[in-house]
């Protein structure tokens, strides 16, 4: 009965800041002396309330049983725990006396050990019996530098005897004691001695059972949650879980620490204050887990919450700011819980995704203590009170975990699925590459291997396609009296289908009559793209015939044609308008002659190299293409190439080339 009384008293303390309150007793009836008798000593009979008697100041003489008290103030207290009105800084000095008159008549009780138990104890304490010191509970002094506060937990042993009256006379000091804590006095009980040594190991037996036990749970729930945080920092409830369960763990063990192993008010103001800032971090994690799981952003409510509680810590670690922290404290606990509840409700009635876990184990603190109660009272059916209570507050937790836990395996479930739909997209990735690449193979060994020698022109081409399979395409053909045809094309698109239309178009142009004239083998080419039905792949092409030194060019859509005159020393741009192949069959081309001089170079390109951008996404266009081309016209073909080439990948500066680049050079000797 007494540990019960022992761990409510503390709980109490805890709660209302040790807010002493006096115990009013009629005069009539407090006995003036403590009257031991052999059935109340070995019955846990309440023998709190004691007739002790107060006089602030120090004197050695209040010690001697001798002493006349009969004009010292009487304490009607639990134990003499100074009420605000006699610990007042007024009337407390921080030093006095107590003193009670114990009667002992039944000669059973003598020299049989009895316990001298301190159930609360503030500041420091010198306990005598008839005048001679006993115990002492620290270092009393006289100012606050000498006192050294002490609380002995465990009931230490005392016994009367050879005769009735005694005196215990307490000398008692309490310099340290903070605002913080106004319940400034001590409550000293004679009990049992059996009994009080069972009550307190069975109290520190039990307390530091449910003390690990609420921490282990609590510290895994915390590590594994903090686990999964780390592992997929995105999902942030798992890190607000964690710091809740955390400073749940970290209030329990507080609190366990006050009520089973605090030692002096010092300790109690530490681990008070400390309990006031898990208190705080335990309610706005638990406000940020709830908003971060059904709100998309952190709502504007939560900064006067956050407030709030920032002002009440700040205040609680002032001895002057306690009082109105208290307040403050019950007043944002209140707010705080109604807005989480509230979070829930508004979560369960949107139907949100997993909503109803929570509300399930939001309303079983409520419902599972009615429900045991009427299963109790009908089955008869014992149960113990730690394990009940252990349940009841660790079900909405374990119904938090199970919620995170769910969303987990649907995260894992969803990114395996991800991983599947990756690993199928790599392999129809790897067989598109591996088709591209094949069919970047085919359209190289499309193009012919080296570029005709002749005696009155010198001839070079290149191309440089881009990441895909691109369109563009050269080719000549050669007749035995010399007459060469070269053709420099660009289909639409990329990929595979502009793959298959320069194939066609090379199988046109080498099949072409030696003798035909280039707007005949334009026309028969556009005729053959059309027939093979590639909707909407066209060719853009330019041909060259070079029969001596007469040009003769023909064009369908495709960039002019440059030509550098030597003796001129200028550059000649050359655009014939006509539609690109494989549209409408009959379209008029144009077709024009020039005579070249020795000296004289022609270039044809596609139009990859004047469109090609650079990291500003500006074209290197036409204008400085000419540019470019007319600073080395009267190089060689490879060096006209090269040059050009050069200038390209300077303009580009890295950036990824888009399309394909073909120049043909033809110089005249």
């Amino acid at each position: 009965m007494k540990r019960k009384v022992v761990l409510i008293f503390h709980l109490i303390l805890v709660v209302f800041g040790f807010i002493g309150e006096a115990v009013a007793q009629d005069s009539e009836t407090i006995p003036d002396k403590l009257v031991l008798k052999l059935n109340e000593a070995n019955s846990d009979a309440d023998s709190s309330v004691y007739p002790w008697k107060y006089h602030p100041g120090d004197n050695p003489e209040w010690a001697s049983p001798t002493f006349d008290d009969t004009e010292w103030e009487s304490i009607f207290t639990l134990g003499t725990l100074l009420p605000q009105d006699k610990s007042s800084d007024s009337e407390w000095d921080g030093i006095g006396w107590f003193r009670l008159h114990v009667s002992v008549p039944d000669k059973q009780l003598w020299d049989t050990p009895l316990a001298l138990w301190m159930i609360y104890h503030a500041g420091a304490s010198e306990i005598y019996l008839d005048g001679e010191l006993i115990y002492e509970f620290g270092t009393v002094g006289t100012r606050k530098e000498e006192e050294k506060p002490y609380w002995e937990r465990d009931p230490l042993v005392i016994s009367f005897s050879g005769k009735t009256d005694y005196v215990i006379a307490v000398r008692y000091s309490n310099f340290t004691s903070s605002q913080s804590i106004p319940v400034r006095g001590f409550w000293l009980v004679v009990a049992p001695l059996n009994e009080s040594i069972k009550g307190r190991v069975n109290t520190l037996r039990h307390g530091t059972t449910l003390q690990m036990v609420w921490t282990a749970i609590s510290v895994f729930l915390m590590l594994q949650h903090l686990l999964l945080f780390f592992f997929y920092p995105r999902a942030r409830e798992n890190l607000y879980f964690a710091i809740s369960t955390g400073s749940i763990g970290a209030f329990i063990f507080l609190t366990f620490q006050f009520i089973l192993w605090a030692t002096s008010s010092t300790h109690i103001l530490l681990l008070l204050r400390l309990l006031a800032c898990v208190y705080v971090l335990m309610f706005m994690s638990g406000m940020l887990f709830l908003y971060t799981l059904f709100y998309p952003k952190l709502p504007k409510l939560f900064w006067p919450f956050l407030t709030g509680w920032i002002i009440t810590i700040c205040l609680s670690m002032f001895d002057s700011g306690v009082g109105f922290a208290i307040l403050l404290i019950l007043l944002f606990t209140g707010l705080t819980f109604l807005e989480m509840i509230r979070v829930i409700i508004v979560a369960v009635f949107k139907k949100k995704d997993g909503a109803w876990i929570f509300g399930i184990g939001s309303i079983a603190p409520f419902v599972l203590p009615f429900i045991l109660g009427v299963f109790l009272s009908q089955t008869k059916f014992a149960i113990n009170w730690q394990l009940g209570v252990l349940s009841i507050i660790l079900i909405p937790l374990f119904s938090m975990s199970v919620y995170l836990a769910r969303n987990v395996s649907r995260t894992r479930r969803k990114l395996e699925t991800e991983e599947l739909e990756r690993q199928l997209l790599e392999v129809e990735n790897t067989r598109k590459t591996e088709e591209l690449e094949e069919a970047r193979e085919l359209q190289m060994s499309m193009l012919p291997d080296a570029p005709p020698e002749l005696p009155n022109l010198d001839v070079a081409f290149e191309m440089r396609p881009a990441t895909e399979v691109g369109g563009d395409y050269y080719d000549f053909n050669l007749t035995d009296d010399g007459q060469l045809t070269i053709a420099i094309g660009d289909a639409t698109g990329h990929g595979m289908n502009a793959g298959l239309v320069v194939s066609a178009v090379k199988s046109l142009f080498k099949t072409s009559a030696p003798g035909a004239g280039n707007l005949a083998t334009l026309e028969r080419i556009s005729q053959g793209i059309k027939s093979m039905n590639f909707k909407r792949l066209h060719m853009a092409m330019t041909l060259a015939t070079f029969n001596d030194n007469k040009l003769t060019l023909a064009s369908a859509g495709m960039p002019p044609t440059l030509i550098y005159r030597s003796e001129d020393d200028m550059v000649e741009e050359i655009l014939l308008e006509g539609m690109p192949l494989g549209g409408v069959i009959g379209t008029k081309r144009q077709e024009i002659s020039f005579e070249l001089q020795p000296g004289d170079t022609v270039l044809m390109m596609s139009d990859g190299l004047p469109e090609m951008l650079n990291p500003e996404n500006e074209m290197l266009d036409y204008p400085k293409t000419k540019e470019l081309f007319t600073q080395v016209a009267d190089k060689s073909p490879k060096a006209i190439i090269r040059h050009m080439f050069e200038a390209s990948s300077s303009w580009a500066k890295g950036k990824p080339q888009e399309d394909d680049i073909t120049l043909v050079v033809i110089k005249a000797k």
